[in-house]
């Protein structure tokens, strides 16, 4: 694509980063001072994503704040904007909004409500956010959420009329509507040998809306294990990846066996431990979901990974790992080197 969703130009050095569950201002401030274009917070079952936001918002000046990602379940349309302009507020208009539907382990076991129809949930949630920091008086009769009026107190008015919302879609039908409604596009642990298609089901949502598919930022999670010894660094992504196959509910496994990894999958999930499905992880999965290697290795694959039409590589690097792990991350794709 041409333009950034913010309208700056772009260039082949967008490089956003994952934090994950972290919560370490001088990782933000470091980020900024290489260059990153945005981090980005997870939530979970941990820590509030905004919170941590807005802690890092005071030590920053110019570096992206985004959620990645806050679910459409736990939060009403107008909490979740209300959390959003005031994170733009505080940050002079860094906020963006990473969304996704999550999986049941989240929704129903930890905030105790019902996973039902996700993509319709999502497709409205986006129009609600969107004409509360708009601004828009009038009500809105929807399928699950009915507000009377969708403006703040006049004492209130959003530093922008609109923050860039990704959407974390994985199956087709999600990924369709991405294209359809959500400014980006950001999916986690996609394999390379599917993502061709999954751009089809990206651009037909978005001619669904009469949009340019190009205008949509293709934003990815791109795991990464970065060590001179490249067997412990299979062995971080192994183990990583073994944790999202085995232990998470939801599209992580399907897509790999949509990619050819049905074997890969059921061997990981036959295990007694995450640890031990990692062992029974192939090389060829790992060369599909992650990029693994030295610095120059991996930087290496970065750059194919944008050739393939990534638009804005969001590093991270793998569970579990300590902060030398992640000083190594952000060391080795940072723009500024």
């Amino acid at each position: 694509m041409s333009e950034r969703v913010d309208g700056t130009a772009s260039d082949d050095e967008r490089v956003g980063i994952l934090f994950s569950l972290r919560d370490d201002p001088g990782l933000v401030v470091r980020a900024e001072e290489l260059g990153y274009e945005s981090v980005w917070a997870a939530e979970g079952q941990g820590k509030s994503a905004f919170g941590k936001l807005e802690r890092w918002a005071t030590h920053t000046d110019d570096i992206g704040l985004a959620t990645g990602i806050v679910n459409v379940f736990s939060r009403t349309p107008a909490a979740l904007a209300q959390a959003a302009a005031t994170l733009d507020a505080h940050s002079n208009g860094r906020a963006i909004l990473g969304l996704g539907v999550a999986h049941p382990g989240v929704v129903e076991d930890f905030h105790g409500a019902a996973f039902e129809r996700p993509l319709a949930r999502m497709a409205e949630y986006i129009e609600l956010v969107r004409r509360y920091l708009r601004g828009e008086a009038e009500g809105f009769d929807g399928e699950f959420f009915s507000p009377a009026r969708t403006s703040f107190w006049e004492a209130f008015e959003p530093e922008r009329a609109a923050i860039p919302i990704y959407n974390g879609a994985l199956g087709p039908g999600n990924v369709r509507l991405t294209g359809e409604y959500a400014d980006g596009w950001l999916p986690n642990l996609y394999p390379e040998s599917q993502f061709a298609e999954a751009q089809e089901w990206l651009a037909e949502g978005a001619r669904r809306a009469d949009r340019d598919p190009a205008s949509v930022d293709v934003a990815m999670y791109v795991l990464t294990a970065v060590h001179e010894d490249r067997e412990r660094a299979k062995r971080a992504a192994a183990e990583h990846i073994a944790y999202y196959l085995r232990d998470i509910p939801g599209y992580y496994a399907r897509a790999a066996e949509e990619a050819g990894f049905s074997d890969d999958v059921e061997v990981v999930r036959a295990a007694p431990t995450t640890e031990a499905g990692a062992e029974r992880i192939s090389d060829d999965l790992l060369d599909r979901l992650a990029v693994v290697g030295t610095p120059a290795e991996a930087r290496s694959q970065l750059a194919e990974l944008r050739a393939m039409g990534v638009d804005l590589p969001i590093v991270r690097a793998p569970a579990g790992t300590d902060k030398e792990w992640v000083d190594r991350t952000l060391q080795t794709f940072a723009p500024t080197k």
